[in-house]
């Protein structure tokens, strides 16, 4: 077994002599011993912990020969931890079967991490080879609230093996499958109404355990006034002893709980000797307690004895092990005796909790040292502590704890304080809350230049640190702000200087470079540091890092034209996010759900990328918005059209706009700017994609001025809006330097694009056999990675020149599975040209039929009227009937003059 184990997690508690027997409630726990799942829920105080310890040591009853093995867990708000929670798990079941799980904690123990699911498989099957009839108890369920946890407990209530059998205790339902077990017959559960104490139960207590000698009708007013609370009739008998006037003690019991409650602590308190009280008020602020920890609370010297004392006399302490040394104070009593330290001695708060601080320090548990810390709100203590371990959190992606932590110190200190302002800069960086940032570096930077600033130093290593971690996240800011050329600089300059051991800061300024020539579309570049980045983040622990430098390396595959590649490292990064975070994902893995959102979404697997895009969005709110924003705007603005019954993705794209507009960032802008311009084109809006392409006349973007690669997907976006509006006769030739230069720098993402707009603009000009040339060498790259969307975003215009391939037996399977997604994907954009026609046909004093519009394009695209009758389906005299329809509305003679003059009207 783990020797680091707290082993009184583990133990049964006794059973005190005060226990009053519950036959009953025994007889229902064991009569559902066959099912899965016992569930007992109700709230503090009603005697779970206690009738499950007497069920443990019941000898009669059990369908089975014998009484089955159980294994206890005692669980506390630190095993929200998935690692710890299934180590401890494991251990409790090492209590019964030593050996059992060995290969499980090897699993949670390893580096690479091993999804949970999988250790849960591993141990499921030991236990079936290795385990008989056997009981497994988590104590205070309640307390965890780690959703992987509640999953992997789900996975693991399914698949029990038939001889085990899992009971769970706590003040709240555990978010499990409940209705669907209780439909099965496989969930047990005793809840508050069984839990009460039956009048025959308090006069047992009372009677019998406590000596008292109540009447009927004493029993009967303690029962209506309590409701059958077990820890108030505890606390009312403690009360009662002693005294010779009961009937009056009882009929002055009267309100609610919480009075009776405040009452009552009086009452105990108050007949206990001064140093008694003295000791429960001090300790009442903690919520484990031993010898020492009391000793340095209190002061004293006897903290264990008086502790060994207290339990005996049955003060609601509870022992948490055998030799007695760990306790714990019943919460409802702990509350209380918080309530009355509050009343009477509020004068000691800060000294307890300043004493407990330094305790956990000491004992290295820092968390635990920083609340205790700003309770008391004593913040230049609490500011030490944050010092010590903000950076290394943050770099772990472990972004929520230092962040409510800064939150809670005035701001007058923090901006005394470099690291500290280094560390808030670093969480409103990844927020998206770029102006903060910025505030706060620059408020660094103040505090350490000149020679001011070394007063905040011990040595020169000290300042260098500080100043290069700074100067890192300043190329950081200056990315964000469109600002390459200063990022690069920045990280050269500092890179030059770095000592070898500052690998936090190596590691920032590595990454920022990746991500500059990333943005800069100079993708080999990018990749060379992205690789050493992501090398020197995972040796580092910088988990954060390490997941967005998979999110780029994905995101360079989706440019090389490599889904499949792209998905594989998504993949990996999810599943690494997922072991880094201890079974719940860190919120950089939002990069990769993201980056997988749009892999899925050009595979046309929309529900999928739906989920995925979901998950990253909900992920983000853990401190990573500014991924959102800078990463997820494809994905965010595709998927608000096609499948956003919730409006999850319309409501983020909102919150990514606003991201990006505060980053102060040309190019991020522009780029935002012209998603909302490609939507606009989606929803038919043509006008507010014309006054948007209207604003890039005057600019260095317009369509006569070929792009950087950074500002292609502007220029397309520009491409698109020209062709909307019919004006395609330049478009072929503007786009083929283009697609040369992308193809040269082996981006066949963006050379499938270009081929496809190119295609497009031939047919609509005509020039059929250009268009299928170009449209055929579309589909040759695209084919073996399975685009779908690229091609089927374009709408109609593109599925007409998909549907005239196929009749020329162009990649004719491909061909077919992307028409399908034409036919049978939820939304498609609308067809730009056909919005065209409509508008032109109601000029025409002899409109076009539906069909006679299918024909002339048909035509136009050199098709014969054999083929025209395939394609539609019709005689071949049916088409020349239409033909000559469509001449005489035209007023025109002959196919070519038809193209022609329904390229004048915009009917093509």
């Amino acid at each position: 077994m783990d020797t680091s184990l707290l082993m009184t997690k583990l133990y049964i508690p006794p059973i005190t002599p005060e226990l009053v027997p519950r036959p009953r409630l025994i007889e229902r726990l064991i009569a559902g011993i066959h099912r899965k799942l016992t569930l007992v829920s109700a709230p503090a105080g009603f005697g779970k912990t206690t009738l499950l310890s007497e069920l443990t040591r019941h000898e009669t009853g059990w369908t089975s020969k014998t009484r089955p093995n159980f294994a206890w867990l005692s669980l506390d708000r630190d095993d929200n931890d998935p690692i710890r929670f299934w180590t401890y798990v494991i251990g409790a079941l090492q209590t019964i079967q030593p050996n059992i799980g060995e290969s499980c904690l090897g699993m949670l123990q390893s580096p690479n991490r091993v999804p949970v699911e999988s250790i849960l498989t591993t141990l499921i099957n030991d236990i079936d080879n290795k385990l008989v009839d056997f009981v497994l108890v988590l104590d205070d369920y309640h307390l965890i609230e780690t959703r992987s946890i509640h999953e992997a407990m789900g996975f693991l209530i399914d698949h029990l093996p038939s001889q085990s059998h899992l009971v769970i205790a706590g003040r709240a339902d555990p978010p499990l499958s409940l209705a669907r077990l209780r439909g099965r017959g496989q969930l047990n559960e005793l809840r508050t109404t069984d839990l009460r104490f039956t009048s025959e139960e308090i006069a047992i207590f009372f009677n019998q355990v406590m000596a008292l000698d109540l009447t009927d009708e004493n029993v009967t007013a303690l029962e209506n006034r309590t409701e059958g609370w077990v820890a108030s009739l505890q606390m009312v008998g403690a009360s009662m002893q002693g005294r010779d006037d009961i009937p009056g003690f009882i009929k002055a019991f009267s309100g609610t709980h919480h009075y009776i409650m405040d009452y009552l602590t009086e009452e105990v308190l108050q007949r206990q000797e001064q140093n008694v009280q003295s000791f429960l008020l001090k300790t009442s602020i903690l919520e484990r307690v031993n010898g020492p920890l009391a000793n340095a609370v209190t002061g004293n010297k006897d903290g264990q004895e008086r502790l060994a004392q207290l339990a005996s006399a049955n003060l609601f302490l509870i022992p948490l092990d055998d030799e007695r040394k760990w306790f714990r104070y019943h919460q409802l009593f702990a509350d209380l005796l918080r309530n009355q330290l509050k009343k009477t001695r509020f004068d000691l708060e800060p000294s307890l909790h300043r004493h407990a601080s330094e305790w956990f320090e000491r004992e290295g548990m820092m968390a635990e040292a920083v609340h205790h810390a700003l309770v008391i709100e004593d913040y230049e203590r609490a500011a030490d502590l944050i010092e010590s371990i903000a950076v290394p959190l943050i770099s772990e992606s472990r972004l929520s704890a230092p962040r409510s932590w800064l939150a809670k110190l005035p701001s007058e200190l923090i901006e005394k304080r470099p690291w500290l302002c280094e560390s808030l800069a670093s969480v409103h960086l990844a927020a998206g809350e770029f102006d903060t940032a910025e505030r706060f570096l620059n408020k660094a930077e103040s505090l350490i230049s000149g020679k001011k600033g070394i007063k905040f130093f011990k040595s020169a290593e000290d300042y260098n640190r500080i100043r290069n971690h700074m100067t890192a996240l300043q190329a950081t800011l200056a990315s964000t702000h469109g600002d390459i050329s200063r990022t690069i600089e920045l990280c050269h300059e500092t890179l030059k200087r770095l000592p070898d051991d500052q690998l936090t800061a190596r590691c920032l300024l590595t990454w920022n470079l990746g991500a500059a020539h990333w943005i800069r579309g100079e993708i080999s570049i990018a990749s060379r540091y992205l690789e050493e980045a992501l090398t020197l983040s995972q040796s580092t622990g910088n988990y954060f890092l390490a997941l967005i430098c998979l999110g780029y390396q994905a995101d360079i595959q989706v440019k090389h034209g490599h889904l499949n590649e792209a998905a594989r490292i998504d993949r990996r990064a999810i599943e690494l996010g997922s072991q880094w975070g201890g079974g719940d994902p860190l919120a950089a893995t939002s990069f990769a759900y993201i980056s997988m959102a749009q892999v899925l979404y050009q595979w046309n697997r929309i529900d999928e990328a739906m989920s995925h895009l979901k998950q990253g969005i909900e992920l983000s709110k853990g401190g990573a918005e500014s991924i959102v924003a800078m990463m997820a705007f494809p994905g965010l603005a595709l998927l608000s059209e096609l499948h956003d019954t919730e409006g999850t993705a319309s409501q983020t794209l909102e919150q990514a706009k606003r991201i990006a507009s505060a980053s102060h960032n040309v190019r991020t802008s522009n780029i935002v700017d012209a998603w909302m311009a490609r939507l606009s084109i989606a929803r038919g809006d043509l006008p507010s994609a014309e006054q948007w392409a209207e604003s890039h006349r005057s600019s260095d973007l317009n369509l006569y001025t070929l792009p950087d690669t950074s500002s292609e997907f502007v220029y397309f976006t520009l491409v698109r809006v020209y062709m909307a509006r019919g004006d395609v006769d330049e478009i072929p030739e503007l786009l083929e330097p283009l697609c040369q230069q992308a193809e040269a720098e082996g981006r066949i993402d963006s050379v499938i694009e270009i081929l496809i707009l190119r295609s497009i603009a031939y047919h609509l000009q005509g020039k059929v056999d250009e268009a299928l040339e170009i449209i055929k060498h579309a589909l040759f790259l695209a084919e073996p990675e399975g685009y779908l969307r690229i091609f089927a975003d374009e709408g109609k215009p593109a599925k007409e020149l998909l549907q005239l391939a196929k009749t020329r037996g162009i990649a004719t399977s491909y061909v077919n599975r992307v028409l399908d997604v034409f036919e049978y994907s939820e939304a498609s954009p609308p067809n730009w040209a056909e919005t065209k026609v409509l508008t032109t046909l109601s000029s025409i004093s002899k409109p076009l039929s539906t069909r006679e519009l299918e024909v002339l394009r048909l035509l136009a695209a050199g098709a014969t009227s054999q083929e025209i009758a395939d394609e539609l389906f019709l005689s071949v005299g049916t088409v020349k009937k239409h033909t000559e329809n469509i001449y005489s509305k035209l007023d025109v003679h002959k196919r070519t003059l038809a193209v022609n003059r329904a390229q004048e009207l915009g009917l093509l």
